[in-house]
């Protein structure tokens, strides 16, 4: 269970608060860190958004901008705020536990931690913490924050609802994986806070192209038992797209588990793996320095010949059964 006193404790205590979360941050990233925000906010305590990405997926910038016009909440680097930090300095790190994939490696120099995460923890995991909670049980990040939101009776305003709303829609897969009673619960009292879903359609429209492409991808698929696999050739993909494939592979008949894999830049390969919680796909990812969620989970590989990785993930497959 959450020490909700704890982390109400922690923040009290502080003089200011950094919230940030991991690399190429995604809708369920952002909607918890600006529900954390709201939690600190109504502390009375400094708070700074750290993200340091220099691009972001269409839906993270649509979200950004319009809650900096509506709410006023601005990200920053670390370096614009490096003046601020002090002893009493406390550090909040969502969505991630990994060293690797933080915002910014730097930020791991202030004293006070707390880490909150819904992803099982690999053999990089961030430590020194003050407090920490990883629940591999829950949805999301979201609704971690959502659960604290509730408990402590937090008022968040309508749009930053409709992010965390989003949030939790896309790391469930619509609501297909990853869901149980607290999961509509959480949604449920999103709703109480006006949270839109008209505005959560527009925010995550697509762009034709980007469509366009994903499909060729998706219609590259080969089929094993209940295993789908497709790779990208030469093309490059960026993360969410390829997240998006294995989504949707996911959705045919008897497929179990789907994995997309394409260039995701000139020196790294990406591997999306999706499951219906049948099979471990986190343990997979694992054995490939990558990590995630029991249903969800990815790595990046260095190196350029995708059918290579292909091929070492189908004999890894079908020679070791220790992820099953």
């Amino acid at each position: 269970m959450i020490d909700y006193n704890k982390i109400n404790e922690l923040i009290k205590n502080a003089s200011n608060v950094i919230i940030t979360a991991h690399k190429d941050i995604d809708l369920d990233a952002l909607g918890s860190i600006l529900g954390m925000y709201y939690i600190v906010s109504n502390a009375k305590k400094q708070v700074y958004i750290v993200i340091e990405d220099d691009k972001s997926e269409p839906e993270v910038r649509r979200a950004l901008s319009k809650v900096s016009r509506l709410d006023k909440v601005k990200p920053v680097r670390y370096s614009q705020i490096l003046d601020q930090v002090n002893d009493n300095t406390l550090l909040i790190i969502m969505d991630t536990s990994s060293i690797n994939r933080l915002q910014n490696k730097e930020l791991l120099n202030i004293k006070n931690k707390i880490l909150l995460d819904h992803h099982i923890e690999d053999g990089e995991s961030i430590t020194n913490l003050s407090y920490k909670h990883v629940d591999s049980n829950q949805s999301s990040s979201t609704e971690i924050i959502m659960n604290i939101i509730n408990e402590l009776n937090i008022y968040i305003p309508t749009y930053v609802a409709t992010i965390m709303l989003a949030g939790i829609y896309i790391d469930t897969n619509g609501f297909r994986v990853k869901t149980n009673e607290n999961t509509h619960i959480c949604v449920a009292n999103l709703y109480k806070f006006e949270a839109n879903i008209k505005e959560l359609q527009y925010l995550l429209k697509q762009n034709f192209n980007r469509y366009e492409k994903r499909q060729k991808l998706i219609l590259k698929a080969e089929f094993y038992d209940t295993i789908a696999i497709t790779t990208g050739g030469k093309n490059i993909y960026d993360n969410s797209e390829l997240a998006k494939s294995s989504d949707t592979l996911l959705t045919f008949n008897g497929i179990d588990m789907a994995f997309s894999i394409a260039r995701i830049n000139k020196e790294n390969i990406g591997i999306s793996a999706r499951s219906l919680g049948g099979t471990d796909v986190q343990k997979i990812m694992v054995h490939f320095n990558g990590g995630g969620h029991r249903t969800e989970a990815a790595t990046s590989i260095p190196g350029v010949d995708v059918e290579l990785v292909k091929n070492e993930l189908l004999n890894y497959l079908r020679g070791d059964t220790k992820w099953k």
